[in-house]
């Protein structure tokens, strides 16, 4: 698996990946630093892709398979309020993103599975039949 990333997001409904000047360094920082985290580990019958990104809800994201990669997106307009019960505007507010990995051939496609729980979107890839990791003790003397 590839742990290949893509950082874009939007201004006013243009979509484009890339850098900013001036008044749009947080995006640039956030793209810079990975927002948001993402561990990927190998078991041994699958992957597990954790994505760190609290504030969000289960609706919020959009996982899905594109020809050979997992992609994760979280895409919500721009124009939502930017208050917090009616009375003070957010100190922080999640924003969008996107990140894509390419899959290798020994992930069965047809048994993705996703869970958000706790702040963390957690993708499990299996592996396909053959593809487990072997493991055998051995004895040391």
């Amino acid at each position: 698996m590839c742990y290949r990333t893509a950082h874009s997001h939007s201004h006013h409904g243009k979509h484009h990946s890339g850098q900013h000047a001036g008044s749009h360094w947080k995006h640039q920082f956030a793209s810079q630093w990975g927002y948001p985290p993402v561990n990927v580990e190998e078991r041994d019958d699958h992957y597990l892709v954790s994505v760190y990104a609290a504030g969000y809800v289960k609706s919020d994201f959009q996982v899905s398979l594109v020809d050979n990669n997992l992609v994760i997106a979280v895409h919500k307009p721009e124009n939502e309020s930017n208050t917090h019960f009616g009375r003070r505007p957010y100190q922080f507010k999640p924003g969008n993103f996107k990140k894509e990995f390419e899959l290798n051939d020994k992930i069965d496609k047809e048994g993705i599975s996703a869970k958000y729980e706790e702040g963390i979107l957690k993708v499990t890839l299996p592996k396909l039949a053959g593809y487990e990791t072997l493991r055998q003790d051995i004895g040391v003397a």
